[in-house]
């Protein structure tokens, strides 16, 4: 009986704190977004056409290994079930490179706009596929996190990154992608847009 009555206390305070955490995390802005997406987040978004928007509002996903989150530009191609012998040399170009050394570029402007109590203290990171030479910009209070990114297609993998942003854990962000240019794909070939946790420490 005794014990009984330790575990229902038991449980009873456990009940408490996470109710405490659940309201702390409201005020605070940790999950209190209905509309915000969760993270790892993959959508169909046609970058080839000039004009093309895609904003959504997420949160930064809790990573053990640290805050960044990636925005990428990714290339689909046809199943290997169906493709072609010509679909089997776009998807050779897109891992590798074009044999006479020519790519369209993709051109983008990506804006995050943090909201409600996350921080607009953020860094960005550039130029990430070749890690020893990213660029790091930091940007401030009052500033609008926006930039311009090209990135190739072909060469550099089906994954394009767009920018790698230092994110607080669990906080609430909206993000706004426009495509600036037309690109010509070759048949079967679409692009999506995702958000991603970053995988390693940085």
């Amino acid at each position: 009986m005794k014990n009984t009555l330790q575990n229902k206390k038991e449980f009873n305070n456990m009940k408490y704190l996470l109710g405490l955490l659940l309201s702390a995390s409201a005020l605070f802005g940790f999950g209190g977004c209905d509309t915000c997406n969760k993270v790892p987040l993959e959508v169909p978004v046609d970058f080839s056409k000039k004009g093309t928007v895609y904003e959504t509002d997420f949160q930064a996903p809790w990573n053990i290994w640290g805050s960044l989150v990636s925005f990428e530009l990714t290339i689909h191609t046809p199943s290997a079930f169906i493709a072609s012998d010509v679909d089997d040399k776009i998807k050779d170009y897109i891992r590798n490179g074009h044999p006479q050394n020519t790519t369209p570029y993709f051109k983008v402007k990506i804006t995050l706009t943090p909201l409600r109590w996350a921080s607009d203290d953020v860094t960005v990171i550039l130029n990430s596929e070749k890690w020893s030479h990213r660029q790091e910009k930091h940007y401030t209070k009052g500033q609008i996190i926006e930039e311009i990114i090209s990135v190739p297609l072909y060469g550099d993998g089906y994954g394009k990154t767009l920018i790698l942003s230092d994110l607080q854990r669990l906080r609430n962000y909206h993000v706004r992608v426009e495509s600036m240019e037309d690109v010509e794909l070759p048949k079967g070939v679409t692009t999506h847009f995702m958000i991603n946790r970053f995988s390693t420490k940085h």
